[in-house]
């Protein structure tokens, strides 16, 4: 596992090993993770974050698939502001100087361990010259019903 993969819902990890089963993370609970392990039972189970890790490592899994419909919003801005920066052949530390802000605090973003960057959208969009639309289009799956009360 490279560095520190950050797990979300919808991954699904892959053992080295054939004959092992995949699994899928289904859900993160506070300090735990819901699993399933791909056989034919489905059961959903649950462990801490550490044995997970602990056995991607043990068993020499790789994520081999991610479930796209699962991809948390926060996660989904920060993979958007990390193609962005890469794109633009930016460093991390140039773009903390153009928001004003630290390097760590722009890999923060990048990996979506913080929610604060919806704060910045502004002035990304500005130093990218995208639209903030860029980075909120595709976030929500689930339609939205609107209310209209006339009186």
């Amino acid at each position: 596992m490279p560095h520190r993969t950050l797990l979300t819902p919808g991954q699904i990890w892959t053992p080295k090993n054939q004959q092992e089963f995949p699994i899928k993370i289904v859900d993160l609970v506070k300090s735990s993770i819901e699993f399933q392990v791909l056989n034919n039972k489905l059961d959903i189970k649950r462990c801490a974050h550490s044995l997970f890790r602990k056995w991607i490592k043990s068993t020499q899994a790789s994520l081999t698939e991610i479930d796209e419909t699962r991809v948390p919003p926060t996660l989904a801005l920060a993979q958007k502001l990390f193609a962005l920066r890469k794109s633009a052949k930016m460093s991390q530390l140039a773009l903390s100087e153009a928001l004003n802000i630290s390097r760590s605090a722009v890999a923060a973003l990048e990996t979506g361990r913080t929610g604060d960057l919806q704060k910045y959208l502004p002035k990304i969009s500005e130093i990218f010259d995208v639209p903030i639309n860029f980075f909120l289009d595709g976030l929500s799956t689930k339609p939205v019903k609107r209310v209209i009360i006339i009186r």
